[in-house]
């Protein structure tokens, strides 16, 4: 196919996109990616995109107050797309949107399935990065549920004891379903293992899904979580 051809389909494309929307190389498969690049580069000339970073682009929106600009966390997700690294929302960001603290963060915060360190989305912005085992097949709100129980001990503005209420509320009203969060578990630090069976226990989770929770931890290791009252079940799992 020749570049002008491709550069007309491209243009098209990102016409039909509308504003306000980012692009990477891979939105523009099978062409190849020095077609892409050459035809995003004449666009950027043309006032048409504004180039964030290499390999990601930006058409921006007319308003009253200016163009438009991009938001850090969308040209994250942009950035770790074109390098092909899965991610989703986690962290403090996604631990207010389940209810489980008031508290909010600046800095964005995904996990990813490869160790990619931090990443910049700009002069000032900065995206905090946390490798994990799962990723694929998982679905955005059991990842946080995950990390949630990673970062028990840390969460602002909460308890472990409150955060596991909030959880177990989660669960029952099947806001997030508690046997695909169990499965995914497996691959998980055996406190997180421990903590999930806990969960379990208390909304009264199928027999063969705890005992496989169960089977998975050490016997010997505890946990001190300091819950309190309303968890009677803790000691079975180890967890005080």
């Amino acid at each position: 196919m020749r570049s002008g051809t491709i550069s007309k389909g491209i243009a098209r494309k990102i016409e039909r996109g509308g504003a306000d929307r980012l692009w990477t190389y891979r939105d523009f498969r099978p062409f190849p990616e020095s077609a892409v690049a050459a035809a995003l580069s004449r666009l950027q000339k043309k006032g048409v995109l504004v180039r964030v970073r290499k390999g990601v682009y930006y058409r921006p929106r007319a308003s009253r107050f200016g163009m438009s600009a991009p938001e850090p966390t969308r040209v994250a997700e942009a950035v770790l797309k074109r390098r092909g690294i899965r991610a989703v929302s986690s962290g403090l960001p996604g631990y207010n949107a389940l209810g489980l603290t008031t508290q909010i963060s600046a800095v964005p915060t995904f996990a990813v399935e490869k160790n990619v360190g931090s990443l910049r989305t700009g002069k000032k912005s900065r995206i905090r990065l946390r490798p994990v085992d799962t990723i694929r097949g998982v679905k955005a709100e059991e990842r946080v549920v995950l990390d949630s129980l990673r970062d028990l001990r840390s969460i602002p503005d909460t308890t472990p004891s409150e955060v596991l209420r909030k959880l177990a509320r989660l669960f029952r009203e099947r806001s997030v379903d508690y046997e695909r969060v169990a499965h995914r578990a497996r691959s998980e630090p055996p406190r997180v293992r421990a903590l999930v069976g806990l969960l379990g226990s208390l909304i009264g989770a199928k027999r063969e899904t705890l005992e496989k929770l169960a089977a998975s931890l050490n016997k010997t290791t505890k946990f001190d979580y300091k819950l309190g009252a309303g968890f009677s079940q803790a000691r079975r799992w180890g967890i005080r």
